[in-house]
């Protein structure tokens, strides 16, 4: 995807139609580039099927999707590099590879981890698993509809089919799979385009 073309788009469209024309509809980077269409279909409806939903709730999101990514720097969070795909590994192949980043919209997939994650921390009187032994940083990540794998107990699997699937597609693709869960595509849209808006201030700010 052309990086200006994005950069236009972010400064004069509506922050919910760059959402929806560039991170939901299209094709990914990662695929047409290194495959095809088809791969990429074949991998979604794989997942879809696997954990029965409708192919339409996958997402693949971040870098993968865009060729570049949208994140801010963690050392400077104002500063936006939009690093290519797979930057890091090609300035020095000690690097690990980008990432492919899967977005899973599921609310029956999302309520019923819940649950089980309630369950297998005691009613969350067990915090052993979380990091730092808090579960604020999971906690606020569920009121905003998503449920993030690197929030959750790190000796919690979401579910054993995910975590098959994570390690079938990293062997074949070669690079770390992620997958997050969101109650709805509400919450999907609003995370989004809340990270569209911020980032077209800083366009502003920088152009």
């Amino acid at each position: 995807m052309d990086l200006n073309l994005f950069k236009d788009a972010c400064l004069n469209q509506s922050a919910d139609i760059v959402v929806q024309q560039f991170l939901i509809e299209g094709y990914s980077y990662y695929f047409e580039e290194n495959y095809n269409t088809t791969e990429e279909f074949q991998f979604k409806k794989d997942l879809a099927t696997s954990l029965n939903i409708h192919i339409r709730d996958i997402a693949i999101v971040g870098s993968g999707k865009l060729g570049f990514s949208i994140k801010p720097e963690e050392v400077s969070p104002g500063l936006y590099l939009f690093k290519e795909f797979d930057f890091d590994y090609k300035s020095d192949n000690d690097n690990d590879k980008s990432d492919i980043d899967i977005a899973i919209i599921s609310g029956k997939l999302f309520d019923s981890q819940l649950l089980a994650l309630y369950k297998h921390t005691n009613s969350y009187k067990d915090l052993s698993g979380f990091k730092n032994k808090s579960y604020s940083p999971h906690s606020k990540s569920i009121v905003k509809g998503w449920l993030r794998p690197d929030k959750i107990p790190k000796d919690y699997n979401i579910s054993d089919t995910i975590e098959n699937l994570r390690k079938e597609y990293k062997d074949k693709y070669d690079r770390k799979i992620n997958f997050g869960i969101y109650k709805s595509w509400d919450y999907f849209e609003s995370y989004h385009i809340n990270n569209i808006k911020t980032l077209k201030v800083n366009l502003q700010y920088n152009t």
